[in-house]
């Protein structure tokens, strides 16, 4: 039988974020078991208050029960309670909340947590060296914590988290990395105490690498408290793998640091990395053949020929050829439901949208497709079904690719490609005599053909024997 429970609460003295939710979670192995937790919260007077947020556990103070029922798999009940500050009650000030969990044939099971008005907020700030660079180089980032809290912020946990082509090149002994990307580091209070308005920063800086097709690379970096920070279940965790080199280490920054105020609420920074880098986008047109009146899928899209990968979209531009109709677009019908853009829209002349984002597009003369490149190589298209109207219709259909994000542009050095023409091959015949038609009967013809020529073979067999 086990205790779940904080070591540490800090109960926000911000009463537009209303009460801090404490969560206690009591487990057991083996069979069905009924469990009592008793929670003394004397040592909480004047500090905070205490009220249920379960009605499966009514608090009075300053001793209370819970009961529960603990499963045959192990698993246990969850008691919640919302805290706030008490009136009068300062920032730092704290007390002892204590816990006992005992059941039937089973040992008591006790523990705490110490409750404290107030929190740490930590905030980042970084410092990277001049860029851009060129694709495979390194690059060191300086970072700067600032506990912008009202209480001290008694360790740190900083994470690492890198994508699109960027890898963290430092291994701390006092960190824990998941494969080339991602890091974990905790350093404890006996390492670095942040009061509140200080500022740390590390003692080294922390080196990045750029991959080959690196092209806009980032880093998140996101700095809690000890006590406040997500400490994964033991299944992620154990995917974490310690490093070897020297440990990361905190140092006292001199002075305030402006920019360490300008991160976001959550203690998050984003480090865009720029690359001397680019991405040739390619146009990706079709040929629709067939008959007249008949109906011919097309695809057309975007590729990325590199050498850089773009995390970004392109906007495709298709332009249906004179002579022929489009008969069905792409279109999901869940992002209809979910009130989601569809991927191609129509529009007219002047680009003026010719239906909502979200619904079935209308039979148009031109279409803007998003399209997702992402890496070298990668391509994306789109299907279109058109009905080919009539005989000798022209090659004014093409498809025109360009950057979808101008915050992130392809840099593409190569216009030639940037443009591809719709061909419409139009042969005699009805107009059920598509390509599908005739690929239909070059499967099936060849074993009729052969069976008819065993029959005959067979018959004739036959007939010598006879005449014999």
């Amino acid at each position: 039988m086990t205790l779940v429970a904080p070591p540490v609460f800090y109960v926000s003295r911000d009463h537009q974020r209303g009460a801090s939710d404490l969560q206690v979670q009591e487990r057991t192995g083996g069979a069905a078991v009924g469990l009592r937790i008793t929670f003394d919260a004397g040592d909480l007077k004047d500090v905070v208050t205490v009220k249920r947020a379960l009605d499966v556990c009514v608090v009075h103070l300053p001793v209370f029960h819970c009961d529960t029922q603990a499963g045959p798999t192990g698993g246990g009940g969850i008691q919640a309670f919302h805290l706030s500050p008490a009136k009068g009650a300062k920032a730092g000030d704290s007390g002892v909340l204590r816990y006992r969990v005992t059941a039937p044939g089973r040992r008591p099971v006790t523990g705490h947590s110490l409750i404290v008005v107030g929190r740490p907020e930590l905030r980042v700030a970084l410092h990277p060296d001049p860029g851009p660079v060129e694709p495979g180089e390194s690059l060191a980032v300086r970072l700067t914590v600032r506990n912008v809290g009202d209480v001290p912020a008694r360790g740190v946990a900083l994470r690492m988290e890198g994508q699109d082509g960027i890898t963290l090149g430092d291994r701390h002994r006092n960190c824990r990395y998941r494969g080339d990307t991602s890091a974990w580091c905790r350093l404890l209070a006996d390492n670095v105490t942040i009061a509140p308005g200080r500022s740390y920063s590390l003692d080294a800086p922390e080196h990045l690498r750029t991959a080959r097709d690196a092209t806009y690379p980032t880093v998140d970096f996101t700095a809690d408290a000890v006590g406040t920070d997500y400490v994964p279940p033991a299944e992620v965790a154990s995917g974490y793998r310690p490093g070897s080199g020297p440990p990361l280490r905190f140092a006292p920054a001199s002075g305030t640091d402006p920019a360490a105020t300008g991160t976001a609420d959550d203690g998050r920074e984003v480090l865009h990395v720029s690359v001397r880098n680019r991405s040739d986008l390619a146009a990706i047109a079709d040929t629709a053949r067939g008959p007249v009146g008949s109906l011919a899928t097309v695809r057309i899209g975007v590729r990325n020929d590199g050498p850089g990968a773009l995390p970004a979209t392109a906007k495709v531009v298709f332009t249906v050829p004179e002579g022929t109709t489009v008969m069905a677009s792409p279109y999901s019908f869940e992002r209809d439901e979910e009130v989601i853009d569809q991927d191609c829209r129509a529009v007219a002349a002047d680009d003026a949208p010719l239906a909502e984002a979200a619904v079935k597009q209308p039979s148009a003369r031109r279409y803007v497709c998003t399209a997702r490149v992402g890496s070298v190589g990668a391509t994306t298209t789109f299907p279109f079904t058109l009905r080919i109207d009539k005989d000798g219709a022209d090659r004014s259909g093409h498809v025109t690719v360009s950057d979808g994000d101008p915050e992130r542009p392809s840099r593409d050095t190569d216009p030639t490609d940037d443009t591809a023409d719709i061909a419409v091959s139009v042969w005699p015949g009805p107009a059920w005599a598509t390509p599908g038609f005739y690929l239909g009967a070059a499967v099936v013809v060849p074993p009729l053909g052969l069976a008819a020529a065993l029959y005959l073979r067979r018959r004739k067999s036959s007939r010598k024997s006879i005449t014999l």
